[in-house]
């Protein structure tokens, strides 16, 4: 009998071994996982709710090193077609995808009951150490040795240690003399400098853009919020999607996203004229508005200024420990359309081990459900061909 083994029991590892279940009855598919559970970072996913895609999915959204690859891939996959079959029922919340639940617990139950029912075999506190490959794989882990026809790598990688810390996951592939593009993390808060203390836990609205000499490399339209290290939520996570290290960064904040800045002088003039003791009250934030009226006798294109230019410098990133994604990883020149290994045969790479990372909102479930659909269809052609 056939046997398929998948290494690594995160979202799309799971969801591969449905898929190849389905298709190919008389096959073996063993999931090897490093940790003592599966899909960690799915019951993490959208905060518990588990946010699996988005409306509006295109390769831009996404960060790699061959991005009409994965845009081809994400395009071909209907999320919500493709849960409803597993009998997730799915609702669009705006852009958004959520399953009808919004507990990310249900998708884990449904994956796992589905990739159970369908007699797939999980072995757990596995970590694979090394392969040999003499016509078909020998998987060495650090508790057995496991023979494999077809080898799938659906490792993750280490943002937010749920998929594990383990170097090794990269250590294999250079073993086997394939390019890994070095992991930085990506969906991450921000160090800043100056840290302003004082606005620890103050939460603002408004417009965010990540400056480099003066120029605006992307902007973001949302939520903020001041840390004792500097600077986190959404809009946040996003920028830091474009950090490359060894660059110098600014940060600037539009706190009057809403007004052109010919109209916020004209009302700052207004409220000049009328000779307030405490200027900024109910323009700001009071922690925000009692750091700006230290700065005395201001003008009024100055205080324009701040409110719709306030910069802070970008210090770094975060460390993996608190990331959602990592860009980096096996590099997408080194598989073909099908995400099959060139160098080695019936070998193939899904999901977060590659290197694609996507924005905030469902774009790195969507690509890891959708490698794994990829993926088995490529099995499923190949078995085909061999079976006739």
């Amino acid at each position: 009998m056939k046997k398929i083994v998948i290494v690594g029991a995160g979202a799309s590892g799971v969801y591969l071994s449905i898929l190849l279940k389905q298709k190919l009855s008389n096959t073996d598919v063993i999931v090897v996982e490093q940790n003592a559970v599966s899909l960690k970072k799915v019951l993490a996913s959208g905060n518990g709710r588990c946010n699996l895609s988005n409306r509006y999915i295109t390769q831009e959204c996404y960060h790699s090193d061959n991005n009409e690859l994965v845009g081809k891939i994400v395009k071909s996959f209907d999320m919500l077609k493709e849960m409803d079959k597993l009998g997730l029922h799915c609702l669009y919340q705006g852009q958004l995808l959520y399953p009808k639940s919004e507990q990310a617990l249900s998708v884990k139950q449904i994956f796992m009951h589905r990739a159970e029912e369908l007699g797939v075999c999980f072995l757990y506190n596995q970590e694979v150490l090394s392969i040999e490959y003499h016509q078909s794989y020998i998987v060495h882990t650090n508790q057995q040795q496991i023979h494999a026809d077809v080898l799938i790598w659906a490792m993750g990688s280490e943002a937010g240690k749920l998929s594990g810390i383990n170097q090794s996951r990269y250590d294999v592939f250079k073993k086997l003399h394939l390019k890994v593009v070095p992991p930085q993390p990506s969906l991450v808060q921000m160090y800043t400098k100056p840290v302003i203390k004082q606005w620890k836990g103050v939460r603002i609205k408004g417009t965010f853009s990540l400056l480099e000499d003066g120029q605006c490399i992307h902007t973001e339209k949302g939520e903020l919020l001041f840390t004792d290290y500097g600077i986190s939520g959404i809009a946040v996570m996003q920028l830091s999607a474009f950090y490359q290290q060894g660059h110098d960064y600014q940060l600037e904040i539009d706190f009057f996203d809403e007004e052109d800045e010919k109209n916020l002088t004209e009302y700052i003039e207004l409220r000049s004229n009328k000779g307030y003791n405490h200027f900024y009250d109910g323009l700001l934030h009071s922690k925000i508005a009692s750091y700006f009226e230290k700065m005395s006798n201001q003008s009024v294109s100055h205080i324009v200024h701040q409110l719709k230019h306030f910069r802070l410098n970008v210090a770094g990133l975060r460390s993996y420990e608190t990331a959602q994604v990592m860009k980096g990883g096996l590099s997408l020149k080194e598989v073909d359309e099908n995400l099959s290994i060139k160098k080695y045969p019936h070998m193939y790479a899904i999901g977060e081990i590659l290197n694609v990372a996507g924005l905030c909102g469902g774009y790195n479930l969507h690509f890891a459900l959708a490698s794994a659909y990829q993926v088995a269809k490529a099995i499923e052609r190949e078995d085909h061909v061999t079976n006739t």
